[in-house]
């Protein structure tokens, strides 16, 4: 099954300066991604600091989204992921009343599963309530602590949750990879999500990727996938080799505020984030805008 193609752009979560949710911004942010080389948004994920906004708020989110990311001919994924599952199983719903493509949910957080069964008994009725909208496990162990094998997980629940459609692989460890592509074979799709590794990875048989620096740097990893498909491996390693620059030099200064600095640098005020982390300085801004200027980045934008 081949649910997502090419790159998806892990949206943040825009805000006003006071913290406030900022829906004014969306269509000019899916008309930016729009004009990019992404195919697809990741909205309420990590980057769009999922857990730090309210059900209301992320509802409200998809709703606004969903729409605009049609107009620009983007596929939508929502994360109705939430250590409540009952507040889960009502943005579910919600995002798939409003058209969205794809509902993804991670495991649950402070209280985590004991098992895999447990794990899939958490994500069952979640899943459900997305109704026939295809469902994506999101797995990402640093975020939820919840580490099981994936190949243990996706077997269960490609025997369990009928619309399971595949995994958003959040995890830089090239051996879990290679398992879960094979696990998945043609009835689910491994979407990888370390920005860093994805030349590893499209080695490895992947076909999509979701990642946060997408949102302003796609040109660079469209560049890289072409020269994969192509054969020409000088020209994908040296957009590798930029890429690994980029993410160290982003990682330095905080991967979300940093990232939302530098969707500032490319033309879209997406606001502050969210306490507890808190807007890069000034100095920290310069700095971030020099090392990307060296690289060429972020990208300017295309016309379609």
């Amino acid at each position: 099954m081949e649910l997502l193609q090419g790159l998806s752009a892990a949206t943040y979560t825009p805000t006003n300066d006071d913290g406030s949710l900022n829906l004014d911004v969306v269509p000019a942010y899916a008309e930016h991604l729009g004009k990019s080389a992404v195919n697809s948004v990741f909205i309420c994920g990590t980057t769009g600091e999922s857990v730090s906004f309210t059900m209301s708020e992320r509802i409200d989110l998809i709703e606004a989204w969903c729409p605009e990311a049609k107009k620009q001919g983007l596929a939508t994924i929502f994360h109705a992921g939430s250590p409540c599952q009952s507040e889960a199983i009502e943005m579910s719903k919600a995002a798939a009343a409003a058209g969205v493509d794809v509902i993804a949910a991670m495991a649950p957080p402070c209280i985590p599963p004991a098992s895999v069964d447990d794990l899939v008994e958490f994500l069952k009725p979640i899943a459900k309530a997305a109704g026939e909208t295809p469902f994506l496990f999101y797995d990402n162990p640093s975020r939820s602590h919840v580490d099981f094998p994936p190949t243990l997980t996706l077997d269960a629940m490609m025997g369990s949750i009928p619309n399971f459609a595949g995994v958003k692989l959040t995890r830089c460890d090239l051996e879990n990879l290679e398992q879960a592509v094979e696990t998945c074979g043609d009835d689910a799709q491994v979407i990888f999500a370390c920005d860093q590794m994805l030349l590893f990875g499209l080695q490895l048989g992947v076909k999509s990727a979701i990642g946060a620096a997408y949102n302003h740097s796609a040109g660079l990893f469209q560049q890289m996938m072409n020269a994969h498909e192509a054969g020409d491996m000088i020209t994908a390693t040296a957009a590798h080799d930029k890429v690994v620059v980029m993410i160290d030099v982003l990682e330095d200064h905080g991967i979300i505020p940093a990232g939302r600095t530098v969707m500032k640098l490319a033309g879209l005020d997406l606001g502050p984030p969210r306490p507890p982390l808190r807007p890069i300085t000034k100095r920290s801004a310069a700095e971030l805008a020099n090392a990307l200027e060296a690289l060429g980045l972020p990208d300017r934008p295309m016309d379609h």
